[in-house]
């Protein structure tokens, strides 16, 4: 390129490789960002990009020439206010008093009289009090209404006898030329510099890899020391991922991770078993039934978070001044924050262990109770072994002819008179004695002379 951009420039994009979808695309050129050694330019759909002269081929297009036009655009713009006529509305001015309406977020402020304090550029809106409330509020110009019709800007009119400058007004008018004459200078010496070397673009994959050849020997070990520290029933914190990741991310942060952590790059002790550990988290967030089973548990704990959230800021009177009453802007700033997805995290890890632990709980008393029903089924079958067998032995051949050829030997003893054999249970009558008497001469006594009285048995016999 002969001579360098002027701002405003229009230029057409070619050769790149990075974003080949810019190709041949029309964009501005806003200035040269030294410190990147690239132009700032602006393309029609309104994104702003930082390319080489050498991907930037000037237009005859609404081209500019010469460090003026860059002098003109590089001038800093002054902080103006809502001009007359651009937005189809009058100007208001400082001190002017105006009647509130058409708010939506805020319809208790609708038919309240207010004053004007001054214009936020930044924010597009007037700084207004309520003169009721004292209440301090940020509105549209279309949402204010004058009272008493003085809010129209008049346009500049030539004085014809202008009043002398104060020494403030000189003094403001100086430093702005300073101001000027610096960014001129600035302006050429970034036109006067030759045009950077052409680099070779490189793509996202190189540039990740430069960027992990790079990484020093601490960070990947602190992030083993993270991996291997984190909440192990929860693939989503293995991998660093917020709960509402996508699939595409979950596939990004495990290449990212994995590369900072694989044991050919890590020295650390515990590379493999951090490598391995975000292996399984991948595989478990890639398999339907699980991640459809994890995010319905996490969704309880975000559905927790929002309702304590919603209790706790009821009534807090800052939130609802930032919003301007908008309680879905409110929740959707909050669910965007750290401290809701910190909130999150924790919620999530109580819910999770809850569900693990009455798991667990469970798989013992299941795995109990097959042990016991185990151990009653060997005993049936035991005893029914025991009394199969019994029957068996009774049935048998062998043993019933030993218990009939017993019961005749027995029946053959007692018929040949020989000794009987005891036998088990059989009755035994009680043993007869001989009667005695102790002495014949209670029975019959003796006679006169002492003799015994013969009995009548031995008196028949005597004859």
């Amino acid at each position: 390129m002969d001579r360098p951009m002027a701002s405003g420039t229009f230029v057409d994009i070619q050769g790149l490789k990075a974003r080949p979808d810019l190709n041949g695309k029309r964009a501005r050129v806003v200035t040269f960002a030294s410190d990147r050694d690239r132009y700032q330019i602006t393309v029609d759909g309104g994104e702003e990009l930082y390319l080489k002269a050498v991907n930037l081929k000037v237009t005859d297009v609404g081209s500019t020439s010469g460090g003026a036009a860059a002098a003109k655009s590089a001038a800093p713009a002054p902080a103006t206010v809502p001009t007359p006529g651009v937005s189809g509305t009058a100007t208001l001015m400082p001190n002017t008093e105006v009647s509130i309406s058409g708010l939506k977020a805020r319809p208790d402020l609708n038919g309240l009289n207010g004053v004007v304090v001054a214009y936020v550029a930044e924010r597009e809106r007037y700084h207004v009090v309520v003169s009721d409330t004292k209440e301090e509020t940020y509105l549209r110009r279309a949402n204010l209404t004058a009272i008493g019709g003085s809010d129209e800007t008049k346009p500049a009119e030539p004085e014809t006898n202008p009043e002398p400058k104060s020494d403030f007004d000189e003094d403001a008018a100086a430093k702005a030329a300073v101001a000027r004459e610096s960014i001129v200078a600035a302006a050429g010496a970034a036109a006067s510099q030759p045009p950077p070397p052409i680099e070779e673009l490189k793509d996202s994959e190189t540039l990740l890899r430069e960027f992990f050849a790079d990484v020093s020997d601490a960070t990947r070990d602190a992030e083993v020391e993270r991996i291997l520290g984190c909440f192990k029933l929860n693939p989503y914190e293995h991998l660093g991922l917020k709960f509402d990741a996508e699939e595409k991310d979950v596939k990004r942060a495990f290449r990212k991770v994995s590369l900072l952590v694989h044991p050919d790059k890590c020295q650390h002790a515990n590379a493999k078993a951090a490598f391995d550990a975000i292996g399984q988290a991948q595989q478990l967030l890639g398999t339907p039934e699980v991640k459809k089973e994890l995010d319905f548990n996490l969704e309880r704990a975000k559905e927790t978070v929002t309702k304590e959230w919603r209790k706790n800021t009821r009534n807090d009177v800052v939130l609802r001044v930032r919003f301007s009453g908008n309680r879905e802007a409110q929740l959707a700033a909050f669910l965007a924050s750290d401290e809701f997805h910190e909130l999150w995290k924790l919620e999530a890890r109580k819910i999770i262990v809850d569900i693990e632990w009455r798991r667990r709980k469970l798989t013992l008393r299941i795995k109990s109770e097959e042990t016991r029903v185990e151990k009653e089924e060997a005993e049936e079958f035991a005893e029914r072994k025991r009394k199969s067998k019994a029957a068996k032995e009774w049935d048998n051949e062998n043993a019933r002819e030993g218990r009939v050829g017993g019961w005749r030997d027995f029946t053959k003893a007692a018929q040949k008179g020989g000794k009987k054999q005891k036998v088990a249970g059989g009755y035994k009558g009680p043993k007869l004695k001989k009667e005695e008497r102790s002495t014949e001469e209670e029975y019959h006594g003796l006679d006169r002379n002492g003799k015994r009285v013969a009995r009548p048995d031995e008196v028949s016999k005597a004859f």
